[in-house]
């Protein structure tokens, strides 16, 4: 009875609490300074506006949430989402991978069917191909038949090109020529010195020998890039440029050598100092070689310099 009489009590102030006239009774709100007291904001709500009013604010956040979400790249940012414009992006790169595929087909059957009109098929006499596209492959029955024919003068041509680029080291698009090529005018002395042994191809010294005192710097001749700088019993510390216009330099007998490969360096730059490494160095001295297209050139005739009456 006693639980009963509690429940009742209870539902009863419930009701008391949310009866119209609670809901309508009047409450003021006033904020005032803390130390002077003066009155800062005052207004007048009661329980039932005070309710619409957070409903109101609860609903216009949700209506800025939903249009940020809609119309922002914010978006991008929630788990779920992703750019409108990726899938229209990635659409457009797949036709045009498509595109670029079926051309890239065609080019390639357009060449085979070259390369059997030229190795000597007669498509005239075959009137069965006088519809087909160029387009497409041609018919088995047809591949079948094809053979290829050799006249004299192209293999005597053949010959001759592979003697004369047998040896050659700098590729297959020009042939070492009788002269330099006059593009390159101006070379750097790679050492103040004096040359004790001369150029001389024919004994197989394809280059000069320049001897100075003290622990002299190297310098490279042109502008290049170093394609081997490494050691040897018989050259030791050597270091090798290719530079434009198809000229090679190569340094000798260094001590040390200031440069690896793949670096570029400019004419004049140091990339070695001056030592007698070697097997058979008894003196410091720097051996140096020019070459252009494989062919040795005699430094002297593009630099200057100085003769020594050591042998």
């Amino acid at each position: 009875m006693a639980e009963k009489k509690d429940r009742k009590v209870t539902w009863a102030k419930l009701r008391k609490w949310f009866s119209l006239k609670k809901l309508n009774r009047k409450y003021d709100f006033s904020m005032t300074h803390d130390e002077t007291g003066q009155s800062m904001l005052k207004f007048r709500l009661n329980l039932l506006n005070l309710i619409w009013v957070i409903l109101g604010v609860a609903l216009l956040l949700i209506v800025i949430t939903s249009i940020i979400i809609a119309f922002t790249p914010l978006r991008e940012y929630i788990p779920g989402y992703t750019d409108t414009n990726l899938n229209r992006e990635v659409y457009q790169l797949n036709l045009r991978a498509d595109s670029l595929e079926k051309e890239m087909r065609k080019k390639d059957i357009y060449f085979q069917n070259l390369q059997k009109i030229v190795s000597g098929y007669d498509f005239a006499a075959d009137s069965t191909l006088a519809s087909l596209n160029i387009y497409e492959p041609l018919p088995q029955s047809v591949t079948d038949t094809i053979t290829l024919h050799k006249s004299v003068q192209d293999s005597l041509l053949r010959v001759e090109y592979e003697a004369q680029s047998q040896y050659n080291l700098f590729g297959d698009d020009q042939l070492p020529p009788t002269k330099p090529s006059s593009l390159v005018k101006s070379f750097f002395v790679p050492l103040n010195g004096s040359v004790i042994t001369a150029f001389n191809a024919d004994e197989g010294h394809f280059g000069v020998d320049i001897a100075t005192d003290g622990d002299q710097i190297i310098n490279a001749t042109l502008d290049g890039t170093v394609v081997f700088s490494t050691w040897s019993i018989n050259n030791g510390y050597c270091i090798g440029i290719q530079h434009e216009d198809s000229y090679f330099s190569v340094y000798k007998h260094n001590s040390t050598l200031l440069k690896k490969e793949g670096d570029y360096v400019k004419a004049g730059e140091a990339i070695a100092i001056l030592g007698r490494s070697g097997g058979t160095e008894a003196f410091e001295h720097l051996h140096f070689e020019l070459w252009h297209n494989g062919v040795p050139l005699n430094p002297e005739e593009y630099m200057t310099l100085s003769q020594s009456n050591m042998k």
